[in-house]
């Protein structure tokens, strides 16, 4: 009889993990120097069946795919302007940059928060809602917020042109991890195999719980690299949960990169050019390659 295996994605950590794929067309292209793979570029209808088809090797088990839980915050930290740190801003960096005012520094606090607020929303609208129109058994869940923090610098500088560029600070999702770990124990009664895409060590307490309570937990994610030089992003959980699996760099850009989502052509012969460079370095690899030093089932 399949296990019933539900799919807990953390979000924002995976698409850290998927951005970190990035290329460079040949000549570099002067206004996209680098070209940053995330949610948008991947078929994920295949990449989740295929990721249990993984485990059914592996345990020799059979797994029936129930859901895809997609976690993202809710909403963004609320715009507040601040003279108080404005005027800080001024003290610290005034002397670098004689310009800045405390209301030049609102002004270009404020640019940047609506950059970022339109990014957030533009993402959940644009992205999320046609990767769920494409993909069976998948559900975004929107918990928590995430929190920018406007007049906090992370960038404050002249750029070539002489003019001020201005970055506050992204802080990242708080609450997303607690709204997951909440649903896998809720769940956990309609379900027989959770399978976590995150790294984050927060979830070893639900993890161990879970196991406590005779669920199987599983861990899956991608990696740079092929063979035995693969380095599988997030590796917090692979010592806690009863299986990890995951997908290399090769099987990633040769199986699961949607040549239909808008990639510049240029990128997608670089990604190609990756792919190929990859397979020949799996090719000079010994014949032992795709099995873990440690046993993926534990």
């Amino acid at each position: 009889m399949p296990l019933k295996t539900v799919v807990f994605v953390d979000g924002q950590n995976f698409r850290h993990n998927l951005r970190d794929f990035h290329f460079r067309s040949d000549p570099p292209h002067p206004n996209n120097p680098e070209y940053r793979l995330d949610e948008k570029h991947f078929r994920w209808q295949d990449f989740f069946q295929d990721a249990l088809a993984k485990f059914d090797d592996v345990t020799g088990w059979e797994h029936q795919l129930v859901r895809v839980y997609w976690y993202y915050a809710e909403n963004i930290t609320p715009w507040s302007p601040n003279l108080w740190r404005a005027q800080r801003i001024v003290d610290d960096h005034g002397a670098r940059i004689p310009e800045l005012t405390t209301e030049l520094v609102i002004q270009k606090a404020q640019e940047w928060y609506e950059h970022e607020f339109r990014r957030f929303h533009q993402l959940r609208k644009s992205v999320f809602e046609e990767i769920q129109q494409n993909t069976n058994f998948l559900e975004f869940k929107y918990v928590g917020q995430y929190v920018v923090q406007p007049f906090r610098p992370y960038r404050l500088e002249y750029d070539y042109d002489g003019n001020i560029t201005f970055q506050g600070t992204q802080i990242g999702e708080k609450g997303v991890d607690i709204g997951i770990a909440v649903d896998m124990i809720s769940k956990m009664d309609s379900f027989d195999v959770a399978v976590l895409v995150s790294g984050d060590s927060d979830f070893h307490p639900v993890v161990r719980y879970l196991k406590d309570n005779l669920k199987y937990v599983y861990h899956f994610s991608v990696g740079r690299g092929v063979g035995q030089d693969t380095q599988f992003f997030s590796p917090a959980l692979r010592g806690v949960v009863d299986c990890f699996q995951g997908f290399d760099e090769l099987e990633l850009l040769s199986n699961y990169v949607n040549e239909h989502a808008g990639i510049p052509p240029a990128i997608m012969d670089t990604i190609n050019l990756r792919a190929a460079e990859l397979e020949r370095m799996l090719g000079e690899e010994p014949a032992h390659y795709g099995r873990d030093a440690e046993p993926a089932l534990r």
